[in-house]
């Protein structure tokens, strides 16, 4: 299926300054209009009461730019586990946070619509998975996108978001006292387009993506964007050459955006006969997450 796209515009002005049960179709929505990508329904997304798991891991020394303006955060993540959220992902990042020692929170759509400016400004990072995007974000009131730009943009609380998390992190400002037009609006810019592939009728497939250190990655999109074409701030790029992995800042916070899904588990690969060539692509998760956690860039185009 195609979908109307809006154009990309340019980037440059954002680049490095001071960044209940219901079946769900996996993948990630339109942003337009919020129709899903025809992919069969296989799994159950859940609504359930937020947990804290894992155990704290030493906070590290901010730099000047990174320092938050209020609350000294304490918990290295809050996890969306909400409405829409692509539930395979959710499990593997939790795991890999775990894994790796890092402190985190989940929240359903309801608890996040009752946190307090104060209460978000506690978490290093922001976590929003893959799904549904047009569900996620609007799941969640117009006064809870406000709370989590301004804690990302005035008390420096970083965001990462795959897929659909990184579509509906972007979205043009609003007019002071109104909602975005479409998503979280954590970034100021245009609507990001879909890859390539979509408009060629591909619903999932593994591509080869290029990092700026100089390596390769067999990675699992699923619908996912292109995203924000920021010199300096590429960290990876489609095989066509389209930014596939963007690292920006948005006002005082650090913003990892994601088209692509290296936490996908071994049985999408499996369910949809996909060959990846260098198997699961858990470590470059963590590296995406600590650097997001840290608010450390990675080399990037």
């Amino acid at each position: 299926m195609i979908f109307s796209r809006t154009s990309r515009g340019s980037f440059l002005s954002l680049v490095f300054l001071s960044l209940s049960g219901t079946v769900l179709f996996t993948g990630c929505f339109n942003p337009i209009d919020g129709s899903p990508i025809n992919i069969p329904p296989i799994v159950i997304v859940g609504d359930s009461s937020g947990s804290t798991q894992g155990s704290p891991s030493p906070s590290p020394s901010p730099s000047p730019s990174s320092t938050p303006t209020e609350p000294t955060q304490k918990i290295d993540a809050l996890l969306f586990n909400g409405k829409g959220v692509w539930a395979d992902e959710v499990a593997s990042l939790k795991n890999i946070l775990s894994s790796h020692g890092a402190s985190f929170q989940e929240v359903t759509s309801d608890e996040l619509d009752r946190m307090s400016l104060d209460e978000l400004s506690q978490f290093k990072m922001l976590i929003f998975p893959g799904g549904g995007g047009s569900t996620q974000a609007n799941s969640l009131g117009a006064d809870t996108h406000a709370r989590l730009r301004a804690v990302v943009q005035e008390r420096g609380v970083s965001y990462i978001g795959f897929c659909a998390g990184a579509f509906i992190a972007v979205a043009p400002a609003p007019e002071a006292g109104k909602d975005v037009s479409y998503g979280l609006g954590i970034v100021d810019g245009p609507i990001l387009d879909y890859y390539y592939l979509e408009n060629q009728g591909k619903l999932i497939s593994m591509t080869l993506e290029s990092f700026a250190d100089g390596t390769k990655r067999d990675l699992v999109w699923y619908g996912g964007p292109v995203t924000p074409n920021a010199s300096g701030g590429v960290v990876a790029k489609y095989p066509n050459g389209d930014p596939a992995i963007t690292q920006i800042w948005s006002g005082k916070g650090f913003v990892m955006l994601s088209a692509i899904h290296p936490a996908a588990p071994q049985r999408i690969r499996d369910l949809y006969g996909l060959r990846d060539s260098d198997g699961l692509d858990y470590d470059l998760t963590w590296k995406l997450l600590d650097s997001t956690m840290n608010q450390r860039p990675l080399q990037a185009f």
